[in-house]
């Protein structure tokens, strides 16, 4: 289905409506993605999708203990902090399970939902990174190997590593948000076209009532 612009008015009840909204999909800004990817249609790679976020967070969940620190790109993690992230995903388990609902029955307010917590995520893990890129490049003191010998001051540089990874995790993050954001375009632009359909022969009707009334008004 062509998007509806602004300037396009399927009936004089939603005038207003439009003229007040303002589309980004009409400005060119950005596009929705097509409604089948490949071999599957957009709900069911949502869906997929969703799916698996619900094994990554229960997979963190699985993993993190209080008691015991991690060693993570050479920075050691605190439990607290990775209990913090743990509380997050323990969060973000009925967020996935709201959202898989939503494209499951096209209630595009799930959805809306879900990006937001997938934008949360993505600040979080750009935290994340950028925290272990700072330890990466910290100056550390090494003891000299032979007792007379000086001590050196070693200086190290973010990891190719490091950027890879964190680029690469940022991009599908924003991958899944604009594919969820393309289906809850979808259905709301779906919702609005059965909406005027349904109210085509309502306004028709109250029309025909309209000028039976003045006709036998005369």
């Amino acid at each position: 289905a062509l998007p509806i612009c602004r300037d396009q008015k399927p009936f004089p009840i939603a005038e207003e409506r439009y003229q007040s909204k303002v589309d980004l999909t009409c400005m060119g800004l950005l596009q929705p993605a097509p409604s089948v990817i490949g071999p599957l249609s957009l709900p069911a790679l949502v869906g997929i999708l969703l799916l698996v976020h619900l094994v990554v967070c229960i997979l963190v969940l699985a993993n993190v203990r209080s008691d015991k620190n991690v060693e993570l790109g050479g920075a050691e993690v605190s439990s607290i902090f990775l209990c913090l992230h743990a509380a997050f995903c323990l969060f973000g388990i009925p967020v996935i399970i709201h959202a898989g609902v939503g494209a499951l029955y096209r209630v595009p307010s799930h959805l809306s939902t879900y990006i937001k917590y997938q934008f949360a995520t993505m600040f979080i893990l750009a935290f994340d990174f950028m925290n272990i890129a700072k330890f990466e490049q910290k100056c550390v003191t090494q003891a000299a190997s032979d007792p007379g010998g000086r001590a050196t001051l070693v200086c190290g540089l973010p990891g190719m590593g490091t950027f890879f990874t964190m680029s690469l995790v940022l991009m599908c993050i924003a991958v899944v948000i604009y594919l969820v954001w393309s289906l809850h375009e979808s259905i709301k632009q779906r919702n609005e076209t059965d909406l005027f359909r349904y109210q085509e022969p309502l306004q028709l009707q109250a029309q025909l009532a309209a000028e039976a009334t003045e006709q036998a008004a005369k």
